[in-house]
């Protein structure tokens, strides 16, 4: 009670020997209360009170913020922007892929045919080789009765198998090729299966992080 009569009798002296100021402005240094008819530059960073003739607040001005709390607010701020542009591209993705799929069951179908497609490529480049392997063990045998009679085997001869023989590894190839689409597509589709899954539940554009799975679990049960 002493401390805010003895602040106050200062406001009050502080007052009348300033009558003629207009504005009177309040601080704080090093914990203690300052009263001046002026902010001294090298404490306007510290934040004030203006007040009136009769010492009333009529304006804070806060504290200029720090160097760590700047970087926090920039960081702060970069987050959010961040965030709002995942969000965007996440919308704008699930936006893409609802004109594809309006269900799960969508999706899956969608791979099934995806997979029977590649699957019966693969089994006819097996045929092919198949093939290939036959005439390549035909033309070898012809090759090997030139060799047996001590005679030179026709360029013509040689030049097919050869060719028989990159035939078969082109087939292969492709075989080893569409097998890895396969399981590349497979993990694509899955995917796309969960993140429609996930939109029966959520609006387009939630991001991972806010999903909650056992919510979209319990909608599908």
């Amino acid at each position: 009670m002493k401390s805010a009569l003895g602040l106050l009798a200062v406001l009050g002296l502080l007052l009348s020997s300033v009558s003629h100021a207009s504005k009177l402005y309040r601080f704080n240094v090093d914990g203690k209360v300052v009263i001046k008819d002026h902010v001294p530059a090298e404490y306007s960073h510290l934040g004030y009170e203006v007040l009136n003739g009769q010492g009333m607040v009529i304006r804070s001005v806060e504290r200029a913020p720090t160097a760590e709390e700047l970087a926090q607010r920039r960081a702060e701020e970069a987050a959010k922007k961040a965030r709002q542009e995942a969000i965007s591209n996440q919308r704008r993705k699930d936006m893409d892929l609802l004109r594809l799929y309006a269900k799960p069951e969508d999706v899956e179908r969608a791979r099934q045919r995806k997979a029977d497609e590649i699957e019966s490529y693969i089994q006819l480049q097996r045929r092919r080789i198949t093939d290939l392997e036959d005439k390549l063990e035909k033309a070898q045998g012809r090759a090997a009765n030139f060799e047996r009679r001590g005679k030179e085997v026709p360029a013509d001869m040689r030049l097919e198998i050869v060719q028989l023989q990159n035939g078969i590894r082109d087939s292969e190839d492709n075989i080893k090729a569409r097998q890895q689409e396969k399981v590349e597509i497979t993990r694509e589709f899955a995917d796309q299966y969960e993140r429609v899954r996930i939109m029966q539940v959520y609006p387009p554009g939630t991001l991972d992080e806010d999903v909650d799975l056992d919510k979209v679990d319990q909608a599908f049960n």
